[in-house]
């Protein structure tokens, strides 16, 4: 390997851009032992980065950087990965008006690869602008999570690495309980670190290293909500910031009349709303409201309320998610937001009855393939391979027919966006895609 550039340092790694005999290049990481330390705990962080290593190859996830390969014979040991054309940090101080501009965009990257982290029990523990890299996809950039030298399992068995502790004064990102004891990684410290990357690129006023953020603005909720003290009063998720950030992003429509301004000021409140408030909501849409009142509402319901709905009044929460649906259908917004609106069809077709997840998979479709989005495409494929329930396979089969004209082309385009065949369908579909295509 010919080493072509430095490309930084990255956590116990120095990281350099190399280019092997048929001229491709791959970004290397040499393992580069931390000052201070003893022969004994060098070996544990040596142990740990082949571990590290090995779990991060078994990731494949267009949000987590890969790992192309590794070499643990040689000393000090070394792993490839694909060349990034830069990083979130690089464009935060050269490029910043630009990055700020897309900041939805880089957030739901960024949510989309902590998702499926968290999902395996796995936290990064070190989310930062310098881990965040930039590839330039077929159609647009995209953005993958980096650096996974201080990830740690849930696991019972911890190595000295875990036990080091970091100092305050050294992050930026840092949750102020990780500074000490690394073994208190979880999604909320994971989540804190999310909410210094969004104040990067919303922020206004310098913050303090593992404080609290509060400054005013549109995201000043959010903010805190990230960045609390106290983990347990921190977002639940890494999806629920990207869920609250999508709901700044829907304003009151201007033709949108007192009602649903009312409904919407219920949704935002703190209070638990009753049974009969969804009710009530699902009269509205279903008899009353304007093309303007169903913007307003659909756009400012949140995931928490969709659950809320759903535990508390299903009969409405099948009616609402039907508008919920047309919305989504219906509406052009920008496409960073897709994702957030994604999640909460999700929350939907958990949690809702047979009828209305019809709705939910269609609204799916169209949602992943006229935005382009290889997260919202993948999670319609992921709920209609062969493991879907037959009758709502049937009635998907229906819906196909129903909507004969669009179907095709959408199909065509989910398979040329994320190389997907639709042979992997649910039998019913492949067979009722074959009578329409």
């Amino acid at each position: 390997m010919q080493v072509v550039r430095n490309l930084g340092q990255g956590g116990f790694g120095l990281v350099e851009e190399v280019r092997d005999a048929n001229g491709n290049s791959f970004a290397r990481k040499t393992f580069a032992a931390p000052n201070g330390f003893n022969a004994e705990m060098i070996e544990n962080f040596i142990k740990r980065f082949q571990k590290e290593v090995r779990i991060q190859g078994g990731i494949s996830h267009r949000n987590v950087v890969p790992i192309l390969g590794s070499d643990f014979a040689v000393s000090p040991p070394v792993y490839y990965m694909p060349v990034a054309s830069r990083s979130l940090d690089w464009e935060l101080e050269n490029e910043a008006a630009e990055t700020k501009a897309r900041f939805i965009s880089i957030i739901s990257d960024i949510v989309v690869g902590l998702e499926e982290l968290h999902s395996m029990q796995i936290f990064h523990r070190d989310l930062k602008p310098q881990n965040v890299l930039r590839f330039e996809g077929a159609d647009a950039p995209y953005y993958a999570i980096s650096d996974f030298g201080l990830i740690s399992l849930n696991e019972s068995r911890l190595s000295n690495l875990t036990m080091t502790g970091m100092r305050k004064t050294s992050d930026f990102y840092t949750a102020p309980e990780i500074t000490k004891d690394l073994r208190s990684a979880s999604v909320s410290s994971d989540v804190y670190s999310l909410g210094c990357v969004l104040h990067d690129l919303v922020g206004t006023e310098d913050r303090v290293p593992c404080a609290e953020i509060r400054e005013p603005g549109p995201f000043s909720d959010i903010l805190l909500a990230c960045t609390r003290r106290d983990p347990n009063n921190r977002f639940k998720s890494a999806k629920s910031v990207l869920d609250a950030i999508a709901s700044t992003e829907f304003s009151i429509d201007k033709d949108a009349g007192e009602a649903s301004i009312d409904y919407v000021g219920c949704l935002q409140s703190d209070a638990s709303l009753e049974p009969e408030f969804w009710e009530k909501l699902a009269r509205f849409l279903d008899f009353e409201a304007t093309d303007a009142d169903r913007r307003t509402i659909c756009g400012k319901l949140t995931s928490p309320n969709i659950r809320e709905m759903c535990n508390l009044a299903p009969v409405a929460a099948n009616r609402i998610c039907q508008h919920y649906c047309d919305w989504v259908r219906r509406t052009q917004y920008h496409f960073d937001v897709s994702d957030a609106i994604a999640n909460r069809l999700d929350d939907f077709m958990i949690l809702i009855e047979f009828d209305a997840k019809v709705s939910v998979l269609m609204a799916l479709l169209e949602l992943g393939t006229s935005h382009n989005r290889w997260y919202v495409e993948r999670k319609f494929v992921n709920y209609c391979n062969g493991s879907l329930d037959e009758n709502l396979a049937k009635r998907l089969a229906i819906q196909f027919r129903i909507e004969e004209d669009i179907i095709c082309g959408s199909i065509s385009h989910l398979e040329a966006s994320i190389g997907f065949d639709r042979k992997a369908l649910h039998p019913r579909l492949v067979s009722t895609l074959t009578d329409l295509c």
